[in-house]
């Protein structure tokens, strides 16, 4: 099992973040037409989900495109790629 585990005393399981809640690996900043990649080790094997928040209200004058997030996960790492959108957003990536 991946994740954090805290037993009791007694050795009966108390807590398994993989189980009970979704758990922040990153936030970060992706710039309106940027393209981003970063690796977690930590995030290897587990299921990982992504929120993305744009930072500023669409323009109303122009097409607004947000990010294209793709996450890509093996038994070693997981991979995050963030690109093609036309505006500034926050990514926020869960694992349990």
């Amino acid at each position: 099992m991946y994740g954090l585990n805290i037993y009791q005393s007694g050795g009966e399981l108390a807590y398994s973040s993989s189980d009970v809640t979704w758990n922040q690996v990153a936030a970060f900043r992706v710039g309106g037409g940027e393209s981003v990649v970063h690796h977690y080790p930590a995030i290897g094997g587990i299921e990982v989900m992504t929120l993305q928040f744009l930072i500023n209200d669409p323009p109303p004058d122009r097409a607004a495109y947000s990010h294209t997030v793709t996450v890509t996960v093996t038994e070693s790492e997981g991979v995050v790629r963030v690109g093609g959108g036309s505006e500034e957003s926050y990514i926020l990536v869960l694992a349990r």
